[in-house]
């Protein structure tokens, strides 16, 4: 009896720890501290160089972890129960035409990306000699072919597991379908 009531006072301060300020406060720490984690990745991109990238990223996570003082393990919990039930909630929800199309319009892009991806590679492979183990490939030097690479392939995973999110859980079930055999349904023709 007396650990019912305990499970249900947890029960309740979790549901009123989200109403808190110190859920706000938190919850507003992780979210800025992941802005400035994000911007620092991005800051190479923009023409940032190496110690503000570095200071960019570790500015974020201390800003992220000073969260835990105000969340605790009650905002952590919430925090994951929210974040779980949309997630779950948003791929088995049903999809329809536009959706679908979008989910598989990503994937396409998937495949475009990887084509893309083994044609530098078999014109690279063909272009570069002993001599010129660093060869113009398609217009680009070595450096652009570089950043060509890590952006085709992580286009190309992105959109792939994007993909499978918006196509959503019945999808799986018809892809599955793909693979297994069936016999082939006989339609009976009457001779006459």
């Amino acid at each position: 009896m007396m650990k019912v009531r305990e499970n249900e006072a947890k029960q309740l301060l979790a549901g009123d720890f989200t109403k808190s300020w110190r859920y706000r406060i938190g919850l507003g720490l992780i979210i800025i501290g992941h802005g400035i984690m994000a911007l620092g990745l991005l800051s190479p991109v923009l023409g940032g160089g190496a110690s503000f990238t570095g200071t960019m990223i570790l500015g974020g996570e201390l800003v992220s972890l000073a969260s835990i003082a105000f969340l605790g393990k009650e905002g952590f919990k919430a925090i994951k129960s929210k974040v779980f039930a949309s997630v779950k909630a948003g791929y088995a929800a049903r999809v329809g035409p536009t959706r679908h199309y979008i989910g598989i319009a990503l994937m396409c892009t998937n495949v475009v990306t990887t084509v893309i991806l083994m044609l530098y590679a078999w014109t690279g492979f063909d272009t570069t000699t002993p001599v010129n183990p660093m060869a113009v490939i398609w217009g680009l030097n070595f450096g652009q072919q570089a950043a060509l690479v890590f952006w085709l392939f992580l286009i190309g995973e992105l959109t792939f597991l994007i993909a499978i999110y918006v196509l959503g859980a019945d999808w799986w079930g018809r892809f599955r379908a793909l693979f297994v055999w069936k016999e082939p349904d006989r339609i009976e023709t009457s001779g006459g």
